[in-house]
């Protein structure tokens, strides 16, 4: 009977949305969990049997400080499952332990405490949501505040945050961020309410990158939570998934939430819009390697969530482990159901498969009692999986080792197997297999297959075209000899095409292209890289190359990869500097703010795209994003992205030690005049003294009564309502003693504090430094007590010069240090400048 040893890295589902591998440690309860659903499997199938294997590789941080880690594989590998028995039996406890298994991850979702409702600070409160989401999603919520040594250094209110961190499987974890979102929209006041739309419907609804949905969201000002495309089967699911058609067509709920009003009439316009494209979608169905499925269900989840964004499409995937191949695609249209199988078989083109074949040379070498057991195959198996991320099985029929993973986990395997000088004894053949587009078929071949026969020439191995679906083939690299196997592989490789996807205006097609084609020739010569211009009808039957928008591919061999943008910006030489480069731009804004700006600044924002030609692109409400991506001609980039941030306010809380001669100054008109009034004029930041004087009392009050009282329980309660106040301001230094460290003064200090609240948007930020300068020159020359750092790098002399040049050479280096290390882009920290800026209106 023949007999596998198979071994995978054991990890769960991989994403940007939250933690897998980064701060994943192997542990006990994980590894007892792991543990208890193999013994579970093994008792269900009988004649396999499981090994777990655990990897901790060193740090090279330990050995080097300043060492960047760069992963040598591209899966985790802390757990290793290893599965010995009978080939079926053996792939059956595959598909078992994909579907089953335990591994949690961790999303951090980190909200700034002046967007949070006030009653979220009763933990009565929080807990009773935290409670209720874990009953329904089976997810841990938990609060992360920072402790009294751990104090955010930012004295920015947009950066004290609360860290929510959600603990659970995958998604359940997905499932329970929206339910906490939600959560935090009711007690905002907002109606919430739920849409049930079958899910293969979800993509359809939303339209090509949402733009179907967007001008709903900014007409209405909902919030509208969609579900996690990809449902979680499990192996209770999978018994009845062939004769049930309501697990195929579910309907997750969708959570929408705003004005009461709005909501029913969002409700009304989905679920119409639902019954039309139920009505007039397309769909069609394709056959794909099942390995390269899972794989991309467990590595590509972003990606094929990407995929679905940008064409309005849904894919239908078979349950993860199931060994079945068909993929159903629903989309609005015919050209949007391609466009969407043609991405998902480029994505299968990231996997490689490798077969080495061994025998025992007729028994003459006693080292090929090796091949005979099976405990020695699956510490082979277990090793080499290790080594390079891969899944590694050994079959004893035709007696070969099977690779399947990524291309630098396949020579990952190679390089251990060609380090193993007793395996190169019995080594009989190697085959490589690489997936490639039907598309790109002439173009590897070359001429006449010239550029193929030229390898083959060259290294010695053999190379077949094999056919493979619609939309895919596969190209086969075989060799007996160890080395030229490889070197068939790198040449190839090297031959394969690399591509890029631009837009031009089709109007400046012509004039690039030349009369004859003369002049892109010549380009094209020149670089040595194909071009490929698509007119308005191409462009439609195609939907687009890489991006959306795309109407231009150049292609070229891997080799010379270096050159596809030399040959993108002497294209983009031929147009006009408002219409060329178009370029993506991120901007960094609370999501629970979005909502707002929506409602406050729509026409401002339809101005903006406009005249600057940008689309502004809000990210989707149930992800949580705070980044807001501008994409437009580099030209007017940076004027946009200025125009949106200009909407975008901050307090930026200055602490200062509570005293009467404090109370005395923020109360006296020259503080206005000199600087209220000042700041306001030159700088357009608003000093909120009425805030202050307001948190002045307020604090000494709280004092008084807690020296008559119980100093220590007092104390704690103001820290925990002061999230504000910064490590870095009082920890030097109190009003009674300037240069106390001791602990107990410290916390002294947060409590006797006070802050003095300045606004600003963000375009001003470059201003602060020298905005601080002046209050900080007020306050000393009216003997106000300062803490330690606030005074950091002061002059003597109580004279001040206003230019910029005093602001940036007392605070450069408070200021790079400190305060505004993470809001200012780090080419800028060293360099202050303060010009008068124009404030653009509309």
């Amino acid at each position: 009977m023949s007999h596998t040893a198979f071994s995978l890295c054991y990890a769960p589902v991989k994403s940007s949305q939250y933690n897998t591998n980064d701060d994943y440690s192997i542990n006990d309860s994980t590894l007892s969990s792991i543990q208890a659903t193999c013994n579970s499997i093994m008792a269900l199938h009988g004649s396999c049997h499981i090994s777990i294997a655990t990897t901790s590789l060193p740090d090279p941080t330990s050995t080097f400080p300043n060492a960047i880690k760069v992963p040598l594989v591209d899966t985790p590998t802390d757990y290793n499952i290893t599965v010995t028995g009978p080939h079926d039996t053996v792939m059956a406890a595959r598909t078992d332990l994909l579907q089953s298994c335990p591994l949690t991850v961790q999303l951090n979702l980190k909200i700034p405490m002046s967007d949070l409702p006030l009653i979220f600070a009763d933990p009565s409160c929080h807990t009773t949501i935290f409670e209720k989401v874990r009953l329904e999603t089976q997810a841990q919520v938990s609060l992360v505040l920072p402790g009294p040594k751990q104090q955010q250094v930012s004295y920015f209110e947009s950066e004290n945050v609360l860290n929510f961190c959600i603990t659970g499987l995958p998604h359940n974890v997905e499932l329970a961020r929206i339910r906490l979102l939600v959560a935090l929209d009711e007690l905002m006041n907002l109606h919430s309410d739920v849409l049930r739309i079958p899910r293969k419907l979800h993509y359809l609804i939303c339209g090509r990158k949402r733009v179907t949905l967007q001008p709903i969201v900014d007409e209405t000002l909902i919030n509208i939570y969609f579900p996690p495309p990809f449902p979680a089967f499990d192996t209770a699911t999978m018994s009845t998934i062939d004769g049930d058609d309501d697990i195929i067509d579910d309907e997750p709920p969708i959570f929408i939430t705003g004005d009461t009003a709005n909501v029913s009439r969002v409700k009304d316009m989905l679920t119409k819009l639902a019954n039309q494209k139920a009505k007039s979608m397309y769909h069609k169905d394709t056959n794909l390697d099942a390995r390269k499925l899972d794989w991309m269900q467990l590595h590509r989840r972003d990606e094929l969530c990407q995929i679905m964004h940008d064409n309005g499409s849904f894919i239908s995937l078979p349950p993860l482990g199931s060994k079945l191949n068909t993929v159903t695609v629903y989309a609005e249209n015919r050209v949007n159901a391609e466009r969407t199988l043609r991405s998902i078989n480029f994505l299968a083109c990231y996997i490689y498969e490798a077969c080495f074949y061994f025998h025992d040379q007729d028994g003459l070498y006693a080292d090929a009692n090796f091949f005979n057991s099976i405990s020695n195959l699956a510490t082979l198996t277990t090793t080499l999986s290790q080594v390079s991320g891969a899944e590694v099985a050994y079959r004893t029929d035709p007696g070969c080792i099977q690779v399947f993973g990524t291309e630098r986990a396949v020579r990952n395997v190679y390089q251990r197997l060609h380090e193993t000088t007793f395996l190169k004894i019995f080594h009989q053949d190697t085959v490589f297999n690489v997936e490639l587009s039907n598309d790109q078929r002439e173009f590897i071949s070359g001429k006449k297959n010239g550029k193929i026969n030229k390898i083959m020439k060259t290294s010695g191995a053999k190379i077949k075209f094999l056919p493979f679906g619609e939309y895919n083939f596969v190209l086969e690299v075989e060799s007996t000899n160890f080395i030229k196997a490889l070197d068939g592989l790198t040449l190839l490789q090297e031959e394969l095409p690399a591509e890029i996807s631009f837009y031009v205006p089709e109007t400046y097609h012509k004039r690039i292209i030349g009369v004859g084609g003369k002049n892109i020739q010549r380009i094209m010569k020149k670089y040595g890289v194909y071009v490929k211009f698509s007119n308005a009808e191409e462009f439609a039957s195609l939907g687009g190359y890489y991006g959306n928008e795309d109407n231009v591919v150049a292609r070229t061999p891997m080799k010379n990869q270096i050159n596809l943008d030399n040959l993108r910006h002497a294209v983009m030489d031929l147009i006009t500097p408002k219409d060329k480069d178009f370029v993506v731009q991120h901007l960094s804004i609370p999501f629970r703010r979005h909502r707002t700006l929506l409602r406050d600044y729509r026409t401002y924002l339809q101005e903006v795209s406009k005249k600057t030609s940008v689309k502004i692109i809000w990210p989707n409400h149930e992800l949580a994003n705070d980044v807001v991506t501008l994409v437009g001609p580099q030209s007017n980039l940076d004027s946009a992205t200025q125009m949106v941030r200009q909407m975008v306010s901050d307090v930026y809380r200055f602490s200062v030690p509570l005293s009467a001669e404090l109370v005395t100054v923020l109360s006296s008109t020259a503080f206005k005049e000199q600087v209220i009034h000042r700041l306001q004029h030159d700088m357009d930041i608003t000093v909120d003294v009425e805030s202050a004087l307001t948190n002045a009392t307020t604090t000494a009050s709280a004092t008084t009564k807690g020296l008559n009282n119980d100093s220590g329980k007092i104390g704690e309660q103001q820290y925990s309502s002061a999230p504000h106040s910064s490590a870095s301001s009082p920890i030097a230094a109190t009003p009674l003693s300037p240069t106390s460290n001791n602990e107990n003064e410290y916390e002294d200090s947060v409590l006797n504090g006070c802050t003095i609240p300045l606004t600003l948007n963000k375009t001003n930020l470059d201003h602060l430094p020298f905005a601080l300068d002046i209050l900080v020159c007020h306050l000393r020359e009216n003997h106000v007590p300062l803490y330690k750092e606030s005074t950091h790098d002061m002059p003597d002399s109580n004279v001040r010069s206003s230019s910029s040049n005093s602001a940036t050479g007392n605070y450069n280096q408070h200021f790079g240090n400190k305060l505004l290390s993470s809001v200012i882009p780090p080419g800028k920290k060293k360099n202050y400048s303060f010009p008068r800026k124009k404030i653009l209106t509309f």
